[in-house]
């Protein structure tokens, strides 16, 4: 009986120093054997396989930590965990990468190895002689892409725009360019069949010199896509709502949002609203005249666009009949009496025509007296009354008359 409490406590002791040095093992393990020789090489379009050397024996809490980010941002894209010695990355790798992996063990960060880092940023002419690949997704699945070519681009250069959606092996070219001085600078009208939001790699190559890479554009395709302008916009003239539609939804109606563009033409003011619905209700003077316009975008609830809708036709808004009617006769007589009463009397009184146009009536009182207060007004009357007498004798020049 003695020897058993004996026989646990050096079992006790066994384990735990059994314990400590698989804890141990795996400290050294973490610490004395870090990743080396992180190497990258092309694998599929757009795609960059990314490996290094190490002698992990990973298990389910021991495994390779992965990071990177481009050289030109900020920000590290998502941490990565594998139990491999390579990861495959669809990356822009002319933007250039840096990428750093550490050996990592599970709610043991004392224990964490030390990260081996390594930047890759191969030269701008290791790529296809374009820049500023950009692209456009619409309602129709239809997709537009362009680019520029640079100016130290060899004349010769032919380019092919392909594309693979993430984690697919099929490639996809396009089939409809446009062409400046014989050589591709556009893919117009080509027919998009891939889902928006599964990331595609977009590569534009450079099949007159296959020994440069693609330059290519890493993106979710909802992100650059812009839906059809708005149609039907109608105003309910009682209530000032306006109401709208769209063509096609590709999506929820809650994924929409909309800008409404109200324009004052009596004041010129323009004002620029958000809205959350195809509907509206303005405020506006009835007595103005307006014009609205929509146009719409996906919002941030749904892979937020960053290209809005064309503007909608111009929904003109006159001002109410009866008071308009009413304005132009209250002008109109307002012009009358400026031009028939104002004008003449500012143009007598500015060069004092009153005294010649405005001439007094004589009285025929003070030429014939008693005409009319002793013969009320006969003439036959007075004449026989008052014969004309003349005040001077007038001369009298003989003239003879010849006989015919």
């Amino acid at each position: 009986m003695p020897q058993a409490p004996t026989f646990l406590i050096m079992a006790t002791v066994w384990v735990t120093t059994v314990d400590r040095a698989a804890l141990m093992s795996s400290e050294e393990m973490i610490k004395m054997n870090p990743p080396t020789d992180i190497k990258i090489t092309p694998g599929r379009l757009g795609e960059y396989v990314v490996s290094w050397s190490g002698n992990c024996t990973c298990t389910d809490d021991i495994y390779y930590h992965f990071v990177h980010r481009y050289l030109d941002s900020k920000d590290d894209e998502s941490p990565k965990i594998i139990q491999t010695h390579e990861i495959k990355l669809d990356v822009e790798f002319h933007r250039g990468i840096h990428v750093q992996v550490q050996l990592y063990q599970d709610n043991k960060e004392e224990i964490s190895g030390i990260w081996t880092k390594r930047i890759f940023h191969p030269p701008r002419d290791s790529f296809a002689s374009i820049d500023n690949l950009t692209c456009i997704f619409y309602d129709n699945h239809y997709m537009n892409c362009t680019w520029t070519i640079n100016e130290n681009a060899p004349q010769d250069a032919e380019y092919i725009l392909s594309y693979r959606t993430e984690n697919v092996n099929d490639t996809n070219n396009c089939t409809n360019y446009q062409k400046v001085e014989q050589r591709n600078v556009a893919c117009h009208g080509h027919r998009y069949e891939k889902h928006l939001v599964s990331k595609v790699n977009i590569c534009i190559s450079e099949s007159s010199n296959t020994t440069k890479l693609p330059y290519c554009r890493n993106i979710i395709p909802a992100v650059y896509y812009k839906v059809y302008t708005p149609i039907n916009v109608t105003i309910n003239e009682r209530t000032d709502e306006v109401k709208w539609e769209l063509p096609k939804m590709n999506y929820k109606a809650s994924c929409y949002v909309y800008q409404i563009n109200i324009t004052n033409w009596r004041d010129h003011v323009h004002k620029v609203l958000n809205v959350n619905s195809t509907k509206y209700v303005i405020n506006r003077n009835h007595e103005k005249r307006y014009s609205v316009q929509v146009r719409g975008t996906i919002n941030s609830d749904c892979y937020e666009s960053i290209f809005w809708s064309e503007w909608s036709k111009p929904l003109n808004i006159e001002p109410d009949s009866m008071n308009f009617t009413l304005l132009i006769i209250v002008t109109a007589l307002a012009v009358n009496f400026v031009v028939v009463v104002l004008v003449p009397i500012f143009v007598c009184t500015k060069f004092a025509l009153w005294s010649k146009v405005c001439q007094p009536v004589p009285d025929p009182k003070e030429k014939f007296k008693g005409l009319f207060e002793d013969y009320d007004g006969d003439f036959q009357k007075w004449i026989n009354k008052n014969p004309l007498v003349m005040t001077r004798m007038e001369e009298c020049i003989p003239v003879i008359v010849k006989e015919v």
